[in-house]
């Protein structure tokens, strides 16, 4: 069982891993600091103050390594260059930029004060005293281990924050570069199964429009004179068909004049005017 993908305790919904990270720069670490510093005032360097700070920096080092590595390179690295406003990605980076300078200057405290002593015990047993350890002592340790003190406390902080924010148990300000949330199914008409009928271009109403004819040309005034409203062209065949029949009008005045001619015969005045 890896405790990384275990569900915790807490009810945050973190893994059992990150719970009890928490609880350890909570109740450990944090207090092992404080005390750490009471001790080193009070002149308890050997043994007290030593193994005390070794005890942090090698727990502190096993959550490093076994849990933050891992959940920054999977999770935070691949996003924080795109969503640098994002407090999800944000306070994780800050925390890394405290903590490493932090363990790496405590990793450094322990070998000088190892080294010390190893040194110290050796000169010892070849016989000098006093005076002459002193070159053997770690003379620069207090401004480094109070740099390394402050460090601490901010990573802590951050630690913490960390915890918080990543898991929703301190809202933060939503940011602009954060996706918009998804409509969930209950409120899309594809799960209601509900059509939204569609307004079709003959239906739909503009503002502008009239009751109003609008006047074509067909419906002017003064009709258009089109080509085929035009007077047809004569053909030779047409004519030919319309002109009269010279036989018939002859007959025709033949017999008029036939009727007129009998007429001036049997009329009496008529001869009386020719004599």
């Amino acid at each position: 069982m890896d405790p990384r993908f275990q569900p915790g305790f807490l009810g945050t919904g973190a893994s059992l891993m990150s719970d009890l990270s928490l609880l350890a720069y909570i109740l450990l670490i944090v207090p092992g600091i404080v005390i750490g510093l009471w001790l080193a005032r009070r002149g308890k360097h050997r043994p007290h103050h030593k193994w005390l700070m070794i005890l942090i920096t090698v727990v502190n080092w096993a959550l490093i390594l076994f849990l933050m590595v891992v959940a920054y390179a999977s999770d935070i690295d691949d996003h924080v260059l795109e969503q640098p406003d994002n407090m999800r990605y944000l306070i994780p980076t800050i925390h890394g930029l405290f903590g490493l300078p932090a363990q790496i200057l405590a990793t450094y405290i322990i070998y000088r004060m190892l080294r010390e002593d190893t040194q110290v015990a050796a000169a010892k047993r070849r016989g000098e005293t006093g005076n002459q350890l002193e070159r053997y002592w770690f003379s620069n340790a207090k401004p480094i281990m109070r740099l390394t003190l402050t460090l601490w406390l901010v990573t802590a902080a951050f630690g913490v924050i960390t915890y918080l924010v990543r898991y929703d148990v301190m809202p933060v300000l939503s940011s602009g570069s954060q996706d918009p949330p998804a409509a969930t199914p209950e409120l899309t008409p594809e799960a209601t199964g509900e059509m939204t009928p569609a307004v079709t271009p003959e239906v739909e109403e503009t503002p502008d429009s009239t009751s109003e004819p609008v006047e074509t040309p067909e419906m002017a005034d003064r009709p258009v004179v089109t080509p085929e409203a035009q007077e047809p062209v004569m053909t030779p065949e047409i004519a030919a068909d319309l002109e009269p029949d010279d036989d018939d009008s002859g007959r025709g005045r033949g017999r008029g004049r036939g009727r007129g001619g009998s007429s001036d015969d049997d009329d009496p005045e008529a001869e009386e005017d020719d004599d």
